[in-house]
C-alpha cells in the first residue's frame, strides 16, 4: 500500500518506519520548521529509517521525505496525521488542495480535527472529501533516540477509533485493518475525543506534579512518579465528568481504566493499578518543564474541548476548569480558554447538529 505519514516526530516515524518493514511504501511529510529538524535531515539524506525495540530491528528504505506535500499526498491511499493536535488548522490547509475521495485520512491525535480538516477543504475549493477517521491515542509508545533512528518501548493491542461519517467504520476496518492492527469502531469522533487518555493523566501527571517536573536534581518519569492515591482520587473525579458528558453524547459511561486496559492489555481483566505500573516501567522518562506538549497540547485540545461540550450539555466540569486555570497560572503566556477547541471553533451551528452529521 502507498502510505503517507504527515509529520517526523517520534508517533510518525515509528508508524513509518514499521509500515516500511512490513512492506509498504513510506512517504514522510513535514511541514512545520520548528522541531526534529535535525532528525528530518537525516531521514532526507540517507531515505532509510532505523528501528529498534519491540517490533523489530533493522534498517528500512522510505520511498520519499519531503516538505513538498504536492510530491506525495495525491499519489497516496492513506494518509496518516502525526502532527500536535494544537497545529491541525496549518495541516488542514496544506494538504487541503492535495487530499481526494480515494483515500483515507487518519489523524492521531484527533480532538475532532477531520473538522477542520473538512473546513479547510471547502476554502481551498476541494470537495473531493477523502473518509477521515481519528483514533484515541498513539499505537507505540516510542523515542527518537538519535537523528533518523526510533525505538518502540510499547504498543498498543487494539485501537478504538471512529470513522466520519461513522457509518464507514467497518469499510474502513476491511480496508486498513491488516494495516493497522484490530480497529474497534465507537459512535461518533467526540467518544473517541473524549477517550484521548492525555486529557486526563497528561494533564494531571504534570500540572499536580510540578515541583517533580522542574526539580533539576531529579529524573522525574511523570508515569512511574506521579500517581499516588490521592492522585488517584483526583483522576477519577475528572474521569466522572468526562463520563457524564459521554452519557449526555449517547456514549456509554466507559472509565479511563477500562479504555486503557482494553486498548494496552491482551487481558482486559488485569487489575488496573498492576496494569498500569507495568505500562509506566516501560513509559520514557520526563517531561522535565511544565512548558510541555502533555500541558500545551492536551490542556485546550483536551480539557478546553470536554468543558466546551459540559457547557453545551449542562454537565459541570469544576476539576477540568480548575486543571485550565491553574495550567494558565503556571503558564501566562498562555490563555488556555482562547486557545481551547470548542465546539464553535469547529463547527458552524448547534452540538445536536453535530452530533447528526457525525452519526450518519
Amino acid at each position: 500500500m502507498k502510505i503517507g505519514i504527515v509529520g517526523s516526530g517520534h508517533g510518525g516515524c515509528a508508524m513509518a518506519a514499521v509500515l516500511t518493514m512490513h512492506g509498504h511504501e513510506v512517504n514522510i511529510v513535514k511541514l512545520g520548521k520548528a522541531i526534529h529538524n535535525e532528525n528530518f535531515r537525516v531521514l532526507q539524506k540517507r531515505k532509510m529509517i532505523r528501528l529498534s525495540g519491540i517490533e523489530g530491528e533493522g534498517e528500512f528504505p522510505l520511498a520519499q521525505v519531503t516538505t513538498d506535500p504536492s510530491k506525495t499526498i495525491p499519489e497516496v491511499e492513506l494518509v496518516l496525521i502525526y502532527y500536535v493536535s494544537n497545529y491541525h488548522s496549518m495541516v488542514a490547509e496544506r494538504l487541503a488542495p492535495y487530499l481526494h475521495k480515494e483515500q483515507s485520512v487518519i489523524l492521531n491525535p484527533g480532538y475532532m480535527g477531520s473538522l477542520l480538516f473538512e473546513k479547510a477543504m471547502k476554502v481551498a475549493g476541494n470537495m473531493s472529501t477523502p473518509l477521515f477517521a481519528e483514533f484515541e491515542t498513539l499505537p507505540y509508545s516510542c523515542r527518537i533516540e538519535q537523528p533518523g533512528s526510533v525505538r518502540i518501548a510499547s504498543r498498543n493491542v487494539r485501537h478504538p477509533f471512529a470513522t466520519y461519517p461513522a457509518s464507514r467504520a467497518q469499510e474502513f476496518v476491511r480496508h486498513f485493518g491488516h494495516v493497522l492492527g484490530e480497529c474497534i469502531p465507537r459512535r461518533h469522533l467526540l467518544e473517541v475525543a473524549l477517550h484521548n487518555p492525555n486529557l486526563v493523566i497528561h494533564t494531571i501527571g504534570v500540572l499536580m506534579n510540578v515541583a517533580l517536573v522542574e526539580e533539576p536534581n531529579r529524573n522525574f518519569a511523570m508515569y512511574r512518579d506521579g500517581f499516588s492515591p490521592s492522585m488517584w482520587k483526583l483522576i477519577m473525579k475528572l474521569d466522572e465528568e468526562k463520563m457524564d458528558v459521554l452519557e449526555k453524547l449517547g456514549a456509554p459511561r466507559i472509565s479511563y481504566f477500562d479504555e486503557f486496559r482494553l486498548r494496552t492489555f491482551e487481558n482486559t481483566t488485569i487489575d488496573s493499578l498492576e496494569g498500569f505500573q507495568h505500562y509506566a516501567s516501560e513509559a520514557p522518562d520526563g517531561p522535565f518543564s511544565v512548558d510541555h506538549r502533555y500541558v500545551t497540547e492536551d490542556v485546550p485540545m483536551g480539557l478546553g474541548l470536554l468543558h466546551s461540550l459540559g457547557q453545551a450539555t449542562g454537565i459541570s466540569t469544576p476539576i477540568c476548569d480548575s486543571l485550565i486555570n491553574i495550567a494558565n497560572a503556571f503558564l501566562p503566556h498562555h490563555d488556555f480558554w482562547a486557545e481551547a477547541r470548542t465546539i464553535e471553533f469547529l463547527w458552524d451551528g448547534t452540538l445536536e447538529e453535530m452530533l447528526e452529521v457525525l452519526t450518519k
